[in-house]
């Protein structure tokens, strides 16, 4: 759950207008990129270095060092399943037998990769070491080129990759007659992952095409 203040605030924290509707589409490709580089600062992209140009991004895939970003192959199959909340007590264990509301589950992302070569899923297995690490983060791209990321709330302009943990890429599935082969993907969001999450649309190219894998 979200750290509650006490005492409480003087009124209720204010509800913004919705004034557009909002949803992220399909997601086809992910990049991955490390949360931190050697030095402990945190990658992002900038006013300087925008999210929304190619040569921010493909300066960070052509980088060596800590700040280099790493582009699946097409990703089929997406499901994303937000976390449960985590409850204590019912029955006689709290009043009335109504549960409490503790916090929440992390968010559950997985997909299948399929018909892609195995040196290619070899190297994505690599990354697991980096996710074990806890300094691993993701960003999403969708069907239409838009870019799912974390909007730093202080600084404009600046968005981070968002946190996973627990990534796994699976052996070689063979799908025989009925299907192709397939290699499974998944990993976890952090509870609360999505409270600062923001989509960009790039100006100038479509991550999902024109950036080489």
């Amino acid at each position: 759950m979200n750290l509650c203040t006490c005492p409480a605030a003087a009124a209720l924290t204010t509800i913004p207008s919705a004034g557009c509707p909002e949803s992220f589409g399909q997601i086809q490709k992910i990049a991955f990129q490390r949360l931190r580089k050697a030095d402990g600062t945190k990658n992002s992209f900038t006013s300087t270095a925008s999210i929304l140009l190619k040569a921010s991004w493909t300066a960070r895939m052509a980088a060596n060092d800590g700040s280099k970003i790493v582009i699946s192959p097409y990703v089929q199959a997406p499901t994303n399943e937000a976390g449960s909340p985590r409850t204590f007590g019912g029955g006689n264990e709290t009043l009335g037998g109504v549960e409490i509301i503790i916090g929440r589950e992390p968010t559950t992302f997985s997909a299948v990769i399929r018909s892609t070569s195995q040196t290619v899923i070899k190297a994505m297995k690599a990354l697991q070491c980096e996710a074990q690490a806890d300094n691993l983060g993701v960003f999403l791209i969708d069907e239409n080129g838009a870019v799912e990321c974390i909007k730093d709330e202080s600084a404009a302009n600046t968005f981070y990759p968002i946190p996973i943990r627990s990534l796994f890429v699976g052996d070689k599935s063979h799908g025989g007659l009925e299907a192709p082969d397939s290699n499974a993907i998944q990993f976890s969001f952090l509870p609360n992952y999505s409270d600062n999450l923001s989509i960009q649309v790039p100006t100038d190219f479509n991550p999902l095409t024109d950036l080489n894998v």
